[in-house]
């Protein structure tokens, strides 16, 4: 079924973007980068565009031109800038090496954590829309996002479909092709409420100085499809406090946080806590591609309560990025006829900086100074940027106490380091450099067969990424 609707999808731009084409004038000059215009009404031989109905009259009443530009993605829009059509494509492709080597079921390899397809733009000024496709590590081929925005005005905006969930810094103000380590910190990796579908009223005030969200979603922790029937509440907010005073130090601060609420009605799947990978299923692809800190019994499911609150601190100044973000939890679990509320904590600090000079106002498409181009002749070194980040993430005792995993395997506290550098050869490339640390705060089963634990892990982590 998956796959039908994502050939269907496919099937229909495909088609649109064929229809663009065959519109257009046959004699006209071709144009060329981005100034390219396709009109659309046109006169061939004695028929005429747009055609007529039996009263002879014109269906369309307007005429209007395309015009085709190429910077960020494909953009094809109006030349009034009513319709707007934007494709854009990313994929990473990651090389892992995890030491020690045995591990089991982590084992080094090469991953595609993410390919997508995003289709997105407006329908008149007023409205706009996103559709996005997604193959995971998993192989699996489905709709990431889908949605329609009603924008009267950038203060109040209302949101209907499917898309990000408004809670956390690391997940709502930017998406994963712009981190600064390859990855969310362990406690968004694990517990954050990544898409939902819902309904959300947010906008943006003061030219930016506040952004506001307030959105009810279907309350799915894990997997693609909503089996929730309950709903989460969720808020957002971020204040850039600095961003109208003329401070060109403090103009990029940003100060806020979020809170989620919701309720688990029917019990849910749990997926192993992992130190690298984010997962809505747990087959044996994504058990390959990532170390595991907790696996839960199998007879524990996710029911109940869920309580969740964040406080972030981000900073972006010339060549500086710097992101922080606490967040506490409280989680219901149930195994056979016991109940858990399971409290959960965590946090994460980041730091980068651009030795290659590029300036930031917060984490978007980077464009290198002097980019890596041999082959148009640029031979500069690209954009550089050292980064290091450290997470933290613990859980409850009652995790051991009421016996939801089992302690002589397993943590419930870990730390992760990780440090190296992305190189971004020019705009559309990206290339992570990482090495990540985990420490455990008791040993964990690495390989069963060898009945082997360790307080320790490694993993050396290259990610090759495209995004245009």
């Amino acid at each position: 079924m998956r796959v039908r609707c994502v050939i269907s999808a496919i099937a229909v731009a495909i088609l649109s973007c064929t229809l663009i084409c065959d519109a257009a004038e046959p004699d006209a000059p071709l144009a060329t980068d981005t100034d390219m215009v396709l009109p659309v009404a046109y006169e061939q031989g004695e028929a005429s565009w747009p055609p007529e109905n039996e009263f002879g009259e014109e269906f369309g009443r307007e005429s209007r031109s395309l015009g085709v530009e190429f910077e960020e993605g494909v953009t094809i829009k109006t030349d009034d800038e009513e319709f707007e059509l934007a494709i854009h494509i990313m994929e990473q492709t990651d090389f892992k090496y995890f030491s020690p080597r045995d591990q089991m079921p982590a084992r080094p390899g090469v991953y595609i954590p993410r390919f997508r397809a995003y289709f997105e733009g407006h329908i008149t000024r007023s409205y706009g829309y996103e559709l996005s496709l997604q193959r995971s590590v998993e192989g699996a081929f489905d709709i990431l996002d889908a949605n329609i925005n009603f924008q009267p005005s950038e203060e109040f905006q209302i949101k209907v479909g499917r898309f990000i969930v408004p809670y956390s810094y690391a997940w709502y103000d930017h998406l994963e092709q712009f981190f600064i380590a390859p990855e969310r910190g362990l406690y968004p990796l694990n517990f954050g409420l990544s898409r939902e579908a819902g309904v959300m009223f947010w906008g943006r005030l003061n030219d930016g100085e506040t952004q506001y969200a307030l959105g009810g979603f279907s309350g799915q922790l894990a997997g693609l499809a909503d089996t929730n029937t309950t709903r989460d509440l969720v808020g957002y907010l971020n204040f850039r406090p600095f961003r109208n005073t003329g401070s060109s130090t403090w103009e990029n601060l940003n100060i806020g946080g979020s809170a989620a609420y919701g309720d688990q009605a029917f019990a849910g799947e749990t997926l192993p806590l992992r130190t690298s990978l984010q997962s809505s299923e747990n087959d044996e692809a994504a058990q390959a591609a990532s170390s595991v800190f907790l696996e839960f019994e199998e007879d524990v499911v996710v029911l109940g309560r869920r309580e969740q609150a964040a406080l972030h601190l981000a900073w972006y100044y010339e060549q500086l990025s710097f992101e922080s973000e606490v967040q506490v939890g409280r989680f219901g679990f149930r195994k056979e006829e016991q109940a858990t509320k399971l409290p959960v904590s965590g946090y994460n600090i980041a730091l980068s900086y651009f030795i290659t000079g590029e300036e930031v106002t917060g984490r978007k498409i980077v464009i290198p100074d002097r980019p890596f181009n041999p082959a148009s002749g640029e031979r500069g070194p690209g954009a550089i940027e050292p980064y290091v980040r450290y997470s933290y993430l613990q859980l409850g005792e009652q995790v051991f106490e009421d016996e939801l995993a089992d302690q002589n395997d397993w943590t419930r506290r870990i730390s992760m380091v990780d440090l190296g550098w992305n190189w971004y050869p020019n705009r559309y490339i990206k290339f992570y450099f990482d090495w990540q640390i985990s420490m455990y705060g008791s040993p964990v089963l690495l390989n069963e067969e060898q009945d082997e634990r360790s307080k320790t892990n490694q993993l050396f982590w290259l990610r090759a990424q495209v995004f245009f």
